[in-house]
């Protein structure tokens, strides 16, 4: 079956196929007043839903999507509460986002099971009324705590926040944006209306701690720091109230661990970013107890790689 083929019939049909792939050994439980939480999360997939094909250096043969499935299914195996998470730029520009326009990616988002997934420039580029047009047809509803979209089709089609229960867990996820109205050129852009992106994810995660959150996990599409200073994982990490976690993206950095930054409450703010083209996924294990409350137990970073038959 072609690649063209294999989309449209993932997109009509629903389905993903694929045996496991063995891929490490897991914690168990160890006292019944723990609980334990796996994040898995993944960024800039830039519509690469097939491997890396013949010829593409070190990354070939690299990636796809029903090599993630397989380990995502591992992972979940384990028997541990887990959350799959995304941090933008699903699509872009490709022979699959020209022809599905960015439905397919958005479908095999939904099939993976991701729980939560925020936006990337590069999800923008057909336009505003497209983007909308493909979230309702999916029900795949990113999250977005510092843009107002009232003014444009996407306005019934994002959320600053979600909560997700996981067993006796509340976990709040919000998301955030990199300016886009110097990244891209697209109808409708003046409507798009960019607000301070510290100044509303302290706002929302604050929300999220009066709801007596767990922990609070920031998806951003800010990128990792930059030496001018401007807006970025970095800076909100260390301008921050209550942030747990930063899943980051844009700026394509395989991390061999995250980072870890005292925020403002003189608390700490972990980062950590997986890459791009669906190469790598993070796993970040935690453990929730009725004396300590959180603790980080394990990370890791996932290369996802073909099975070989």
């Amino acid at each position: 079956m072609n690649r063209r083929n294999f989309i449209q019939n993932t997109v009509q049909a629903g389905l993903f196929t694929g045996a496991l792939l063995p891929v490490g050994t897991f914690f168990a439980k160890t006292a019944v007043n723990e609980t334990y939480l796996t994040l898995l999360h993944t960024n800039d997939t830039h519509s690469k839903l097939f491997p890396f094909e013949k010829g593409s250096g070190p990354y070939e043969g690299m990636g796809g999507i029903e090599s993630r499935k397989r380990i995502i299914e591992k992972i979940k195996s384990s028997g541990w509460p887990t959350l799959l998470l995304d941090a933008g730029d699903f699509c872009d520009d490709s022979a699959i986002y020209d022809t599905f326009k960015g439905k397919a990616e958005l479908e095999a988002m939904r099939l993976l099971g991701y729980d939560a997934f925020t936006l990337g420039e590069k999800d923008f580029l057909g336009g505003i009324d497209n983007l909308a047009t493909q979230i309702q047809a999916t029900g795949m509803k990113p999250i977005i705590c510092n843009y107002d979209f009232t003014h444009t089709a996407l306005q019934n089609y994002y959320q600053p926040y979600t909560i997700i229960h996981r067993e006796n867990l509340k976990i709040g996820v919000l998301g955030v944006l990199l300016p886009l109205h110097d990244k891209i050129s697209i109808s409708g852009i003046e409507n798009l209306v960019y607000l301070d992106a510290v100044e509303q994810a302290n706002k929302t995660a604050n929300i999220l701690q009066q709801q007596q959150c767990d922990i609070i996990i920031c998806l951003s599409h800010l990128g990792d720091r930059y030496a001018d200073g401007r807006i970025s994982d970095e800076v909100l990490a260390k301008n921050n109230d209550c942030i747990d976690v930063i899943i980051g993206g844009h700026t394509h950095k395989f991390f061999n661990q995250p980072r870890v930054y005292q925020n403002k409450s003189s608390g700490h703010t972990l980062v950590n970013q997986a890459g791009w083209g669906g190469i790598q996924m993070g796993q970040l294990d935690y453990v929730f107890t009725n004396t300590t409350h959180k603790k980080l137990i394990r990370t890791r970073n996932i290369f996802i790689k073909e099975k070989k038959e």
